[in-house]
């Protein structure tokens, strides 16, 4: 029995914890909560940065400096008030910024095809998704900035108003203002294709 139960792996207690929990340990630099923090949020820190940087490799010397920044405010005891997730996509955020003000532009890639992901189809359900996803893409492009970072972050990250709100400092109120005007423009440019069905979250 003994060796039978050296074969089942154990759960690692720091991986199961909330975001606040997972930060608050993060935040007195213990190595096992770092290394959690970094795979817990890594591949979502990633995926906004694609939305918006062309290079595959830039995308990866962006990801780290958000960690790197992350660290950086930990070991200054930077606090977050409501979402920890906000506050790392607030950084991502800004790196970003910061990249393309490096490169003396402000040029940002066309959101990638990964916005809505592909099920399993038949060839003409297929060329319809693709077709539907194609105009969303490029209904998307025309929003201003802000609303394209709410529908980013609400909708393909899935992070909560007090994120998105960390994340643009902004209040909550002013985000759902943006969400509504972003959903209702959205609407009106898709006039035959339902929102909510498209971003897979209602609207509220």
């Amino acid at each position: 029995m003994r060796n039978f139960l050296a074969l089942i792996p154990t759960i690692n207690p720091i991986m199961t914890m909330n975001d606040d929990e997972l930060f608050n340990r993060a935040k007195q630099l213990e190595p096992a909560a770092l290394r959690a923090l970094h795979q817990r949020f890594y591949e979502p820190v990633a995926r906004y940065i694609r939305f918006k940087v062309a290079d595959g490799q830039t995308v990866e010397d962006l990801s780290g400096e958000v960690f790197v920044r992350v660290l950086e405010g930990l070991r200054r005891g930077q606090a977050w008030r409501d979402s920890p997730q906000g506050w790392v996509m607030g950084i991502a955020r800004h790196v970003v910024t910061d990249h393309y003000r490096r490169r003396e532009r402000a040029v940002e890639v066309k959101l990638s095809d990964e916005l809505v992901a592909n099920g399993v189809a038949s060839p003409p359900q297929q060329a319809w998704l693709n077709e539907r996803k194609r105009r969303l893409v490029q209904a998307i492009e025309q929003l201003t900035e802000e609303q394209r970072e709410v529908i980013l972050m609400r909708f393909i990250e899935g992070i909560n108003i007090e994120g998105v709100a960390k994340a643009l400092n902004k209040t909550p109120g002013a985000v759902k203002g943006l969400q509504y005007r972003a959903l209702q423009a959205l609407a009106e440019l898709m006039q035959d294709l339902p929102m909510d069905h498209l971003l897979g979250v209602e609207e509220s």
